[in-house]
């Protein structure tokens, strides 16, 4: 047991290290070596059996947004989205957790590319895929906060004053209390063009 475990340190220490250099390359404005110091971490960590967040792989979409590779950025979040990345645990509450990370960091990219109405829908998505997550590991109480007309009236208000859309916060809400009445069972794409109609009008 002992053995194994000085293996998994000895295989570790490379990634940390990588990471914590293309977070000194990012810092010091080298953002192009930075990004591949990121790749280089993934790689090392795929050649380990080390279970890992998804933290240090939305680093690699937010160094490529701040480089001017915004299309290229895109990519790779939906990369995230349908591929997953090296030792994702694949349950699936975990699985919808990272999704609505993913979709938050895409409404968050979003934003910063001044996409303030299509980072509406992203919003909405990462909130009912928490939600999803909170269910599929039988969170019950959590979830009833999350799911609450107060929590998803909030949600709705912070990403609707920045798109400068207030004035469709009740139209919104309304759609998602039909939507919500199939939970868990989402129909995300339908949900899509529901929301674009309301938000484009």
């Amino acid at each position: 047991m002992a053995v194994f475990q000085l293996v998994s340190i000895a295989k570790i220490d490379p990634v940390k290290k990588l990471l914590q250099q293309a977070a000194a390359e990012k810092k010091s404005g080298d953002i192009e070596n930075a990004i591949t110091t990121l790749h280089e971490a993934y790689k090392e960590i795929s050649r380990t059996s080390v279970n890992c967040t998804i933290d240090p792989f939305l680093k690699l979409p937010l160094y490529l947004q701040q480089a001017s590779h915004s299309n290229e950025a895109w990519r790779e979040f939906n990369r995230l989205l349908v591929e997953g990345y090296p030792n994702q645990l694949r349950s699936p509450g975990l699985m919808s957790m990272d999704h609505a990370i993913i979709y938050d960091k895409m409404r968050l990219f979003l934003q910063r590319e001044q996409c303030c109405q299509e980072a509406v829908k992203y919003g909405i998505f990462s909130h009912l895929l928490w939600g999803i997550g909170l269910h599929r590991q039988g969170r019950k109480q959590e979830l009833r906060s999350h799911l609450s007309r107060h929590a998803l009236k909030t949600m709705l208000q912070e990403l609707l004053k920045k798109a400068k859309k207030d004035d469709l916060s009740i139209e919104l809400y309304d759609l998602l209390e039909r939507h919500l009445k199939t939970f868990p069972n989402i129909n995300f794409p339908l949900l899509s063009r529901n929301i674009n109609s309301i938000t484009f009008q």
